[in-house]
């Protein structure tokens, strides 16, 4: 018998990720909040990425947002689950930040979700991830920061 304190679960059942049409807010921070987002390069190959593979998991991006040390992404579910869907980014994701010169793990272990049940829930939360870069000092309006992108700003899934 050990004295250390028991791990409280993190997630849902795994059937509350599975619902088709289920909107979901999910933060995930980079491992030591390092600024993986400030090079560009690897900021652009991580949003092309990030198109691909929700089109593969017929899901739609609502809106999603680079900061320099964490991604926004409000994702609408389609045919594979949410926890399906950060799984296989964050492993691609992994390898893509190999190639372009990064070492190590790039992600925190868990990720946050937040399920988006009403319209309020939703504009609120999109006011949220649309103001991020201003509250960060990064942008004075959100309109002008260059990695803001999904159907609720682009009108599409894909920039």
């Amino acid at each position: 018998m050990t004295d250390q304190p028991t791990r409280k679960p993190i997630r849902l059942p795994p059937d509350a990720y599975r619902d088709p049409a289920s909107t979901w807010l999910v933060t995930i921070a980079t491992e030591g909040r390092q600024t993986a987002f400030s090079d560009t390069a690897f900021a652009d190959a991580f949003t092309a990425l990030l198109h691909d593979r929700i089109a593969a998991a017929h899901a739609d991006l609502l809106l999603a947002c680079l900061m320099p040390d964490h991604v926004h992404l409000i994702v609408q579910i389609g045919d594979v689950s949410l926890v399906d869907i950060v799984r296989d980014l964050k492993s691609r994701s992994t390898r893509l930040w190999w190639k372009h010169g990064g070492s190590g793990t790039i992600w925190q272990r868990a990720f946050h979700d937040r399920g988006l049940r009403t319209t309020r829930d939703i504009e609120v939360t999109v006011a949220y991830v649309l103001d991020n870069p201003v509250r960060a000092g990064l942008v004075e309006t959100w309109g002008t920061y260059p990695h803001l992108f999904g159907i609720m700003v682009d009108g599409e899934n894909r920039p």
